[in-house]
């Protein structure tokens, strides 16, 4: 039934009815961090029951249990605010030289521009030439070495590859980056015959590597593409990493080894950081909702982001 807008201001006034879309009861540290709220902004569940308790329209990625943004900011932002003494734990998990930098979803959380400039810059030029939705890296690792981009995954639909192209758009996008200048890519409707690959499965991956190529060039930085999974399903996602491992993109061990959610909990757990026990204890409790998690609802509510093409 169609709300009276009389109504509205008075349901958005209650507390308890805020609550619902508030994300930060679900993050653990630096829940009032700017970039939350354009995180917030563009990824958020879409639908017609936006004003409807209960619903999920309207609500933001970060507010959803034990998902992969909030996740991706509980483990990794609390390791970083931690210092030197955290972020050593995250290199030595990933295998990465000292970290001088690190942007979550292409901001920087601490308010120091240059990086994320660069990567703003990058995106808007070659991503920024065809509509649709721009690439958005979940976690970009500058260090003394490389410039790293890591993709944080924690469930899997089925047996479907989660770095799979979403939309339509995807074909075009891989053509611009072969008129972009990477020219290797020139053959990926061919890959399936030459490398075992669908490019279509691996089309995150794609674009993590061409961004982290370009920001590694001028940066003057080795490029490295991390993957952390959920260890549980890894056979299946190795089956469509694994021939990514093996092709002529591989330069110079670009794709590094997956990385599970459950080596990570393991280092934090070992470290004598204050936050140790609450980091680890977040991946458990995401580890857990992730194996019985089943398909959202009827299907009828989709995501802002994943409803753009790419």
């Amino acid at each position: 039934m169609e709300r009276k807008l009389e109504n509205l201001a008075f349901e958005i006034g209650s507390p308890d009815f805020r609550l619902q879309f508030d994300f930060r009861s679900n993050l653990i540290v630096d829940q009032d961090n700017p970039i939350l709220i354009q995180k917030a902004w563009r990824d958020h569940f879409a639908g017609k029951s936006c004003w409807q308790r209960g619903k999920d329209a309207g609500k933001a990625y970060l507010g959803v249990a034990h998902g992969e943004d909030a996740m991706t900011w509980n483990v990794f932002r609390s390791l970083q605010v931690e210092g030197p003494r955290g972020l050593e734990v995250v290199e030595a998990v990933l295998g990465l030289s000292t970290i001088e930098s690190v942007l979550f979803w292409g901001c920087d959380a601490d308010r120091h521009g240059e990086n994320q400039q660069l990567l703003s810059i990058l995106l808007r030029v070659i991503d920024g030439q065809l509509k649709g939705t721009m690439t958005e890296p979940d976690l970009v690792l500058v260090t003394e070495h490389e410039a790293a981009f890591v993709e944080c995954k924690l469930k899997l639909s089925g047996n479907q590859s989660p770095w799979k192209a979403q939309g339509s758009g995807a074909e075009k996008r891989m053509d611009s980056y072969v008129e972009t200048g990477f020219s290797e890519l020139k053959e990926f409707r061919h890959w399936k015959e030459i490398y075992r690959i669908n490019w279509e499965n691996i089309y995150q991956i794609i674009r993590q590597y061409v961004y982290a190529t370009l920001m590694g060039r001028v940066l003057q930085k080795q490029p490295i593409v991390v993957q952390v999974i959920n260890a549980e399903p890894a056979g299946v996602l190795r089956k469509f990493y694994s021939p990514v491992q093996e092709c002529p993109l591989n330069r110079g061990g670009m794709f590094r080894d997956l990385v599970t959610w459950q080596e990570i909990s393991k280092s934090v757990k070992s470290s004598p950081l204050p936050c140790a026990n609450k980091v680890a204890s977040q991946i458990t409790k995401a580890l857990d909702a992730a194996e019985k998690k089943s398909e959202h609802g009827s299907g009828k509510l989709t995501s802002i982001y994943q409803s753009r093409p790419n």
